[in-house]
């Protein structure tokens, strides 16, 4: 339940008995794929049902899917009130399905017939940019001009015809209780999952998923949070059989929901779909233009869409403006110009891609972040860096997955960049995490150019330095004197 919600539902919808204004009324529910609109409008309906003189519930997901639907609804029209061919009709005929919809809209159009609710459900193919042979024009299915309507959609420039509200992920205790009942159990969360709901951010249906797959598999919540962690695209569904999508979303799992707006992004805006690619190995919560800023100049080792973007922010603005109207991201509230993904798409996101793209966008990732790091000599440096910290920290996961793999950055760039990440964290008091980089940088660049060249040694010195100030001085010693002997070796 939602209560707040359905109070806007209830304002909207409900027909108005003591009034005689029958002007249709519209509401608009829409959302990131899985956040719960369909069940929401379902609850709406159940709860009401006696207050309207029918209630009709559309696959929205096609017009042909959607023709079926309005068909389908001539039997449950008392005889008389349409024509007996229509209600007898063969349906899977196209002719026949165009001619009994357009007898059940023409039913409804009746001016004596005001007070049913029609709910269209799924409607997430957008007509004008959507190269689906599916995609249609709801306006156009809309009977007379009244009555109540309900659409659910992930499109967000379809609440514009209407009253409208964008669901949100569920707080702690619903999302709580959602889990509990899939999961057939109540009591205390453990540990474990209160983990496994911080990581699943109150999405519907992940928690859905999950704790359905907890039912029959008998897996305890601890082992369920490994697997998430270790193994996401196998456990989630990529396969549509691990996953063990449920029975009443026809989307499939959380592996494959967003899949469909996905690809209606990328044909039309290629800049959107690589941007999203990209931010997935990077922190999803603070995503905007300056983040870039390292492409903007341009130059061979960035391709060619992200100096497009970052060069131009309309540009970026355009790429933005569709991922927010398929609900794949959401604006920043509390940050002007930034916006945020949620934990469980920005997982996906990574996961869509295979290991060769994978490794070039983590690549990109790297160097968009760690070329992005300001010195400490640059004026109000810490402020950049602060904001900087989240990015690296996701990137520096990717690399230690990457390296632990057994795979290393070949690139000058990416090294380079890696070095960057490690002076952030040292200027940020993070010793460790510095040192970690350091080595890894090191590392690349040893096997790239050699271990003496001269490229390596700013690294080697950093190195020494970190030791000095962890009070490591035998170990920075030696990296001392390693440094200082390619120098002279260099140089003279």
């Amino acid at each position: 339940a939602r209560p707040s919600v359905t109070a806007e539902l209830e304002e909207c919808l409900l027909p108005r008995r003591r009034s005689r204004e029958t002007q249709r009324r519209i509401f608009v529910l829409y959302g990131l794929g899985g956040i719960g609109k369909t069940q929401l409008a379902a609850d709406f309906a159940r709860r009401h049902q006696a207050v309207f003189s029918s209630v009709f519930w559309l696959d929205g997901r096609s017009e042909d899917r959607l023709r079926l639907s309005l068909a389908s609804c001539a039997a449950r029209i008392p005889e008389g009130q349409v024509s007996e061919r229509s209600r007898n009709a063969v349906l899977h005929i196209e002719e026949d399905l165009k001619t009994v919809a357009a007898d059940v809209l023409d039913w409804l159009a009746q001016p004596d017939n005001s007070d049913w609710l029609l709910i269209f459900d799924n409607v997430d193919q957008d007509v004008d940019h959507s190269s689906e042979t599916g995609a249609y024009d709801v306006r156009r299915y809309l009977p007379g001009d009244h009555g109540s309507v309900l659409i659910t959609t992930r499109l967000s420039r379809l609440a514009q015809l209407g009253e409208s509200t964008r669901l949100r992920c569920v707080d702690e205790q619903r999302a709580n209780a959602i889990f509990q009942q899939w999961r057939g159990a109540e009591g205390a969360l453990d540990e474990a999952g209160r983990e496994l709901l911080g990581l699943l951010d109150g999405l519907p249906l992940a928690l859905a998923q999950a704790a359905s797959y907890i039912r029959e598999t008998g897996l305890d919540t601890a082992s369920y949070v490994r697997l998430y962690k270790q193994q996401w695209g196998d456990l989630m569904g990529f396969d549509g059989e691990s996953g063990s999508p449920l029975v009443d979303y026809e989307q499939g799992s959380v592996a494959t929901t967003w899949t469909i707006s996905f690809k209606a992004v990328e044909a039309q805006n290629k800049n959107a779909a690589n941007l999203l690619r990209l931010w997935a190995f990077v922190d999803g919560k603070d995503l905007w233009h300056g983040l870039l800023q390292a492409a903007a100049e341009g130059g061979k080792q960035w391709p060619r869409w992200l100096c497009d973007v970052a060069g131009n922010e309309v540009r970026y603005l355009d790429a933005v403006r569709l991922l927010l109207q398929y609900s794949m991201i959401e604006s920043q509230e509390a940050v002007q110009g930034s916006h945020m993904m949620h934990p469980v798409v920005h997982r996906w996101a990574s996961h869509i891609q295979d290991g060769a793209e994978k490794r070039e966008v983590l690549r990109l990732a790297v160097m968009v972040v760690g070329l992005s790091v300001p010195s400490s000599t640059t004026k109000d440096y810490w402020i950049i860096q602060r904001r900087l910290l989240p990015h690296a920290e996701r990137c520096s996961w990717w690399i230690a997955e990457m390296y632990n793999a057994r795979r290393i950055f070949d690139d000058s760039r990416a090294i380079d960049a890696m070095h960057m990440l490690g002076n952030l964290y040292r200027d940020q008091g993070r010793l460790t995490e510095a040192e970690s980089m350091y080595q890894r940088a090191l590392e690349g660049d040893e096997k790239v150019l050699g271990r003496d060249h001269t490229s390596n040694l700013g690294t080697v010195n950093n190195l020494g330095g970190l030791y000095r100030h962890q009070g490591r001085l035998t170990e920075a010693e030696s990296i001392y004197q390693r440094a200082l002997e390619g120098y002279e070796k260099a140089l003279g």
